[in-house]
């Protein structure tokens, strides 16, 4: 009995407790919103409402430039003029960094003079034929056409007849070569040869029997008296049949050849003569034998000299063939050079009477097209040489001086206006996120100050690093008159969801059921408490949305009942 005293008295305080509380919170039911700084405590009835409710994620990042630049030459050289140091604030357009550009001014210069003699020609080739280029270029066709048709008619005849002639000539000196001396010269002198050795043969046996053969001696004197005088004949014969045609004989002639064939027969003759008269002693032997060996040669000599005078009559005919080939050969290049001439000459014509074809016209606009984009790639390359701003910012880095040879990057550039605050937000709460969602941001360097921002951008792509995978998403910042730096620390609460005019109780009031998914309140009815299913919707750090099961001016307690009690299981023992 007296633990159901003890228990009536507790409750009997709770309503009392109730009463003066219901009493503050009526006041406070018409706020729209309550702030969790506001939040009750474990122990207190409070009486559901309605206001606005919203969610968020909390997320680290860094404040970084929207425009952060390494700022390369387009081109390399020395540099000329540097006009910036790091920490120096510059405007969009302001001259960086000038290099060395005579090369470049030159290429510029070069360029246009090649954009130029391209425009002229296309000039040229739109306007009409001038008519005095039209009279020049038909005179030229007339000029070929005269001379082609000279080179039809073949060569002249004076040069025809002059070549010939000497093909002719030379012909003839081989015939008469070839033909040789006659059978009665060749007889001739073959006799004379034979009649010396025969000479020899007699001197040499009346040599050996000169006493017993005096008379046979005196027949070979006779003998030889005999060949003399033939042999004075044939001389004389050779001498005085042609005498005026004698003196013209060439030294290889068939004539001159038979004439030295009846002297060599002469002097063998006279030579056999002698032997016999001087009765064949020792030195007429040797005499005739040398006639002997003289007539041998001089018949050797004849073979001789006529195989050099076909030699050189062959030579002569081939010569004067080649000559007259030449000039018939010389004559078909000739035509062929000519045609070729009235070729281009009419197609020159024709070109100024139909004016330019289109592949030509084509063909000069493409030329100074290429000119056009090499004077501009020259340009650029100069521009290039210049670095100016591209933006209002601040350079942070310098990484060449005046005088050193630059390529690559030599200046960085930040936009200081275009600070935002970039974070890396988990998968979990990326879905919820969105361009436009207001935030509230604090930095490191002023914890106690909490600054607006707004949602700007949400990387397509995400990063998983260690199995995490966070977006990048960026913040504007209103820092208003603080003083803001590039990498400080920012930390942000971004608002995944917001609702209006809802019906919100502390997150303290809410049980739930593991098991079963369901969420209970312990309803204030009268004196007791009363455990009441409720469907619930967004919550946040401090309020619960309460979809079903409580209306607006509910009470719902929010603290445990004793050490014992278990909302799961009912309310105290003696609240009914």
């Amino acid at each position: 009995m007296k633990a159901k005293k003890r228990k009536r008295l507790l409750w009997s305080s709770v309503i009392v407790v109730l009463i003066v509380t219901a009493a503050l919170i009526g006041c406070a039911a018409a706020r729209q919103r309550v702030q969790a700084a506001n939040a009750p405590a474990s122990g207190d009835v409070f009486t559901a409402f309605i206001g606005d409710l919203s969610a968020s994620a909390s997320a680290s990042g860094k404040l970084l430039p929207q425009r952060d630049v390494q700022l390369a030459l387009g081109t390399q050289g020395q540099v000329q003029d540097l006009y910036v140091q790091v920490g120096d604030q510059v405007q969009e357009g302001d001259v960086l960094l000038v290099l060395e550009s005579k090369d470049l001014e030159r290429s510029v210069a070069s360029a246009e003079q090649t954009v130029a003699i391209n425009k002229a020609n296309l000039d040229k080739l739109l306007r009409a034929a001038d008519p005095e280029d039209i009279a020049a270029a038909e005179a030229a066709v007339t000029s070929a056409q005269t001379q082609l048709d000279d080179l039809l008619d073949g060569p002249s005849d004076e040069d025809l007849a002059r070549a010939r002639a000497s093909l002719d000539s030379a012909q003839a000196r081989l015939d008469d070569v070839l033909a040789g001396p006659t059978q009665a010269e060749m007889d001739q002198a073959l006799a004379a040869l034979s009649s010396a050795k025969a000479g020899l043969a007699a001197a040499q046996a009346r040599y050996a029997a000169l006493d017993d053969q005096k008379v046979i001696a005196q027949n070979d004197i006779h003998n030889a008296q005999l060949a003399i005088d033939q042999a004075r004949d044939m001389y004389n014969m050779l001498i005085w049949s042609q005498p005026r045609v004698a003196d013209s004989w060439g030294p290889y002639s068939p004539q001159a050849a038979a004439l030295r064939n009846a002297q060599i027969g002469y002097d063998a003759a006279v030579a056999n003569y002698t032997l016999t008269e001087i009765n064949d002693n020792d030195s007429s032997l040797r005499s005739a034998e040398t006639q002997v060996a003289q007539a041998e040669a001089a018949l050797a000599a004849l073979n001789d000299e006529r195989t050099a005078q076909i030699a050189a009559a062959k030579a002569q005919v081939a010569q004067a063939d080649a000559n007259l080939a030449k000039l018939l050969e010389k004559q078909t290049t000739q035509i062929a050079s000519v045609e070729a001439q009235l070729a281009q000459a009419k197609a020159n014509l024709e070109k100024l009477l139909d004016g330019a074809s289109e592949q030509q016209l084509a063909i000069a606009r493409a030329q100074l097209e290429q000119s056009l984009i090499s004077l501009e790639d020259a340009q650029d390359n100069l521009d290039a040489a210049t670095l100016t701003a591209p933006f209002d910012g601040t350079v942070t880095a310098v990484h060449t001086a005046v005088g050193e040879y630059a390529s690559g990057v030599v200046i960085e550039l930040i936009d200081t206006a275009s600070l935002r605050v970039v974070l890396n937000v988990d998968e979990v709460d990326i879905g919820s996120i969105k361009v436009g969602q207001p935030t509230r941001v604090t930095l490191e360097s002023w914890p106690d100050r909490e600054l607006d921002g707004e949602v700007t951008m949400i990387a397509p792509k995400g990063r998983n690093v260690g199995g995490i995978v966070t977006y990048e998403v960026q913040l504007s910042l209103d820092a208003g008159d603080l003083p803001i730096l590039a990498g400080m620390t920012a930390n942000a609460d971004l608002v995944t969801a917001q609702k209006t005019q809802v019906l919100l109780v502390p997150n303290r009031a809410i049980t739930a059921d593991r098991q079963t998914q369901e969420y209970f309140v312990n309803k204030v009815v009268g004196d007791s408490l009363e455990k009441v299913q409720v469907t619930i919707g967004m919550r946040d750090s401090t309020y619960t949305e309460i979809t079903s099961g409580l209306q607006a001016g509910d009470r719902v307690y929010t603290g445990e009942i004793d050490d014992g009690f278990d909302f799961m299981s009912g309310p105290p023992e003696g609240i009914h």
